[in-house]
């Protein structure tokens, strides 16, 4: 990675053996190539893609100084050629060793502030004065073990040199002598050209191999060999003491790959600012802020120096408090504390603000947290730029693992607070499973309402039936005596006599026309308005008289059709009165008043509206019956549907308890500290809590009916008792239904047995709020998670974690937590409870495994893991005039972070030095004792 902005170790691509024109074989005979530029040979070296180069010639140093000028030319230019990057040489050489009766190549790197007179004088004490650059007739006069002593006295650090090849310390060896045991003894790495040259060898040799940090180098003797062989070194800055400590870590430190092993985590903090807390960020002009490494952060310092501080920060402002009150309560109690501004153990002020900057899939991210809650926004890096954009549920887009020691303690007693955080787990996926879940439900919960809606309906049919049986009676007696017949035949005939024309038409069509006809003539000529002698008045007398007979012709037509008109009116009633359907009216006149005056002398009333009545009525109400056919079917089906939905409740049921052991089984698997095991409805905890909510039932009223611990007695009695009577976990399922069915029939008072006040609450719940029974049909208890730990993991036996001492359920409980997941792990004191074995053994180890996948940010007093837990980024906090502040940051290999781990956490390097003399001289004298 050629750009690397971020504090703390990273890995860089490492040569440990190159050549120069100085060594005498340069070029493979090639001699050309003798004569190369100092910027030549860099511009390979970069080209390859190296961060940092050990150049060893043949017993010389000669070029070093000429390489590094050259280098820091480059470094300091304005205009840098195209294939420049930075490049950190190492002074070194390769040194030849007569031993015994064979010659040995041997490496000595030094730091990159040394220069040729660090070399020279290393090969003047080895007994090299003359014919720098030549390999085969200039030797040291000391031995391997000497040159090994003087190397590593001037500050070097002595490497052998192709050491399974030729001219290497162990060509031709196959067994471990003791003159091999101590030339390896000696050294803690060695250039390899075969990396699995040994894995066949004797077993002795082989373990004494394996010990050593293997690394493997170009010996270019070529400007293009330079980079052809590499390992991956990780350090924060490219220094000798950075590389010393690296190959003491070689398992975790060295890589020996083509490819890069710096993967960043997909999501990982960048840093956090804290302005204007009581305690944090009040520095004037200055708050403060922390940046963060993408792997391994850890975080010392003495009490009160602000490290949970820092981690509670983390969690505020990332919104990882929500899931609190159902994972740790306690915890939850604490956080409401801290986060006041009143209570004494309150850190926060009205204008505190804390700013988490988080690093996503390739964006970058700034949450923003306030007091006020005024101004709480995400914002994203758009094109250099910082723009507020939609946060989104911000746990899930950014999701985050914290916890302290006492969340995990709180953890260890419980199992519904582990569930929770195995149900976000992506395995898991709670919150997809949950949104399948209450679309279900609500289906369910929907056709329960329509199917008592149905059910309402249908209960209306009795009645129905006798209201039509009723109608249909007095119907019946109309039509049996000849009534209904009579009734009809005069509805009939005074329906069609009532629907005919009536005289009227003819009536006002005639007066019509005779008033057209009187309409129909001129007035007199107006004779007095025209002068006589005029021929213009006789034309137009001429012409009005000729309109006036006009109009007196039309007048006369019109009276005659007047006339037609009374004729057709008089021949329609004569016509109509000797047709058989009035002949046929009038008898059914006669015979319904009849059967009037007959009724009249019953003193009873005949309508025929009333049989209109009761017709229409008996149509309705079979129309009525006819629909609640389709009703009763609608009601079989929704019937159906209902059981395939709670059938499908359960199924989801199913799925999530699959979900959740495929996930223990993919995560604990066979770790040897701890076991899960989830058994579905066994989490009977605040099952009488849940019962009683559903239905509306208080607390502490109708225990004999509900729960009776003294007596034993209720409807949870069985199911609360359920592990004490020895029944299978298949069990439960059908305890639970068991006991809804009763509930529901005590409500419905079908239950035989007598439950006086319960039953009567119950029977008014079913009545005021029938839905609350749905509730109860697709309620289940959740899962139980039982966790088992390991007392001696040799053993292979576990115990209920409950039986645990405080350490061993911790210890139970981190196994789980670090045994998953990719997103950032912020944990604050994990070491607390655990002794130093099982931080070793525990927390160790699984932090050199999860730092290859995710971020973490430990809190801990303990050097074990700051410092064998390989911490890619130390944060050292210190309590300064009223504020926490950082101390100092930095890498392992830096010498002011390992005095800060060594003060803090064991008391100053003199403390240290005794207490380790003192277990060593007692572990001394007990070996010799018993021997």
């Amino acid at each position: 990675m050629d750009q690397w902005n971020i504090l703390g170790s990273r890995w860089w691509k490492f040569d440990f053996h190159t050549h120069t024109p100085k060594s005498d074989d340069y070029g493979r005979g090639n001699g050309s190539l003798k004569g190369i530029s100092p910027e030549t040979w860099l511009q390979n070296a970069m080209e390859s893609g190296l961060d940092c180069v050990v150049i060893s010639d043949h017993n010389s140093g000669d070029w070093i100084d000429e390489l590094k000028s050259a280098n820091s030319t480059l470094h300091d230019s304005d205009k840098k050629p195209e294939w420049y990057r930075d490049l950190t040489i190492f002074p070194g050489v390769e040194i030849t060793i007569a031993d015994s009766s064979r010659r040995v190549h041997l490496l000595a790197v030094f730091d990159p502030a040394c220069d040729r007179n660090k070399v020279s004088g290393v090969l003047g004490a080895c007994g090299i004065t003359s014919r720098f650059g030549d390999d085969k007739s200039i030797a040291t006069t000391t031995s391997f073990g000497d040159t090994i002593k003087i190397i590593i006295q001037e500050g070097g650090l002595p490497i052998p040199a192709h050491i399974d090849g030729k001219k290497g310390l162990l060509e031709g060896i196959s067994t471990l002598s003791p003159e091999t045991k101590n030339s390896i003894d000696a050294v803690s790495a060695a250039e390899f050209c075969n990396l699995n040259a040994y894995d066949k060898a004797d077993a002795s040799l082989r373990k004494k191999v394996d010990k050593l940090a293997k690394l493997a180098g170009s010996d270019a003797h070529t400007p293009d060999e330079i980079g052809r062989y590499f390992s991956w070194v990780k350090m924060s800055s490219p220094t000798l003491e950075g590389l010393r400590l690296a190959l003491q870590d070689y398992e975790f430190c060295v890589y020996n790959g083509s490819e890069s092993p710096e993967q960043l985590p997909g999501t990982y903090l960048m840093s956090l600012m804290i302005r204007n807390m009581k305690y944090c960020g009040r520095v004037s002009g200055k708050p403060f802020h922390i940046s963060f490494h993408p792997h391994f952060n850890a975080l010392i310092g003495g009490r009160g120096t602000g490290k949970s501080t820092i981690i509670e920060s983390i969690r505020i402002a990332s919104r990882q408090d929500r899931n609190l009150a159902v994972e740790s309560p306690r915890i939850k109690d604490e956080l409401d504390k801290f986060m006041k501004t009143s209570h004494k153990e309150g850190v926060m002020l009205n204008d505190t603000e804390i700013i988490l900057e988080i690093h996503r899939r390739g964006k970058k991210y700034r949450l923003f947290w306030r007091f006020t809650g005024q101004g709480n926004v995400l914002e994203e890096e758009i094109s250099g730029l910082w723009k507020t954009v939609d946060p989104g549920d911000i746990v899930e887009r950014f999701p985050l693992s914290i916890f302290s020691q006492k969340q995990i303690n709180e953890l260890a007693s419980n199992s519904r607070g582990l569930l929770e955080i195995i149900d976000r787990s992506q395995r898991v996926n709670r919150s997809e499973w949950d949104a399948k879940w209450e679309q279900e439900k609500s289906r369910f919960l929907q056709l329960s309402e329509r199917k008592r809606e149905l059910s309402r309906q249908l209960a209306g049919e009795k009645n129905l039936r006798i209201r039509l049986k009723d109608v249909e009676h007095d119907l019946k007696q109309y039509e049996v005596h000849g009534h209904g017949e009579i009734l009809k035949k005069y509805q009939k005939y005074s329906q069609q006599k009532n629907s005919l024309p009536d005289d009227h038409i003819f009536n006002y069509l005639s007066s019509g026309i005779r008033d057209l006809a009187s309409a129909a003539e001129f007035s007199d000529f107006p004779t007095h308005l025209f002068d006589e002698n005029d021929e213009a008045t006789e034309e137009i007398r001429l012409i009005h008289e000729q309109a006036s007979k006009a109009l007196q012709s039309i007048s006369t037509a019109l009276g005659n059709l007047a006339e037609d008109v009374d004729v057709l009116k008089a021949k329609r009633a004569e016509n109509m009165s000797s047709s058989r359907w009035y002949h046929a009216g009038q008898d059914s006149i006669s015979a319904y008043e009849s059967l009037v005056r007959e009724y009249e002398e019953k003193n009873s009333r005949i309508s025929l509206s009333l049989y209109g009545e009761w017709v229409q009525q008996r149509n309705q109400l079979q129309q009525q019956l006819n629909r609640l056919d389709s009703v009763r079917e609608d009601d079989t089906s929704t019937g159906i549907q209902i059981e395939e939905s709670l059938t499908r409740l359960q199924s989801l049921r199913g799925e999530l308890l699959e979900r959740r052991r495929n996930f223990l089984n993919e995560v604990i698997g066979s770790n040897p500290y701890v076991r899960m095991e989830l058994i579905q409805y066994g989490d009977l905890s605040s099952l009488e809590e849940e019962y009683r909510d559903l239905l509306y039932l208080e607390s502490g009223k109708f225990e004999s009916s509900v729960f009776d611990r003294d007596n034993q007695q209720g409807l949870l009695w069985p199911l609360k008792n359920w592990e004490d009577l020895g029944k299978p976990d298949t069990s439960l399922p059908q305890l639970i239904s068991e006991i809804k069915i009763t509930t529901l029939n005590i409500a419905n008072r079908v239950s035989t047995a007598n439950h006086g006040a319960f039953a009567n609450r119950l029977e008014k719940v079913l009545e005021t709020q029938p839905a609350v029974f749905d509730q109860l049909k697709a309620w289940w208890p959740e899962d139980l998670l039982r966790v088992r730990y390991s007392k001696d993991t040799s053993s292979g036996k576990f115990e209920d974690l409950e039986k645990g001492s405080a350490g061993q359920k911790a210890a139970a409980i981190l196994a789980f937590l670090l045994s998953y997941g990719d997103e950032p792990l912020i944990i604050d004191q994990p070491e607390d409870d655990l002794d130093n074995a099982l931080i070793y053994d525990l927390i160790v180890s699984q932090i050199k495994e999860n730092k290859k996948r995710r971020q973490l940010v430990i809190v801990t007093h303990n050097p074990n893991i700051v410092v064998n837990g390989d911490s890619e980024l130390v944060h050292v906090l210190k309590y300064d005039r009223g504020q926490v502040q950082i101390d100092l940051q930095g890498g392992l290999e830096e010498t002011g972070v390992r005095e800060s781990i060594c003060n803090i956490m064991e008391g100053g390097q003199e403390a240290f030095d005794k207490r380790y003399a003192r277990i060593r001289t007692e572990r001394y004298n007990d070996v010799r004792n018993n021997s």
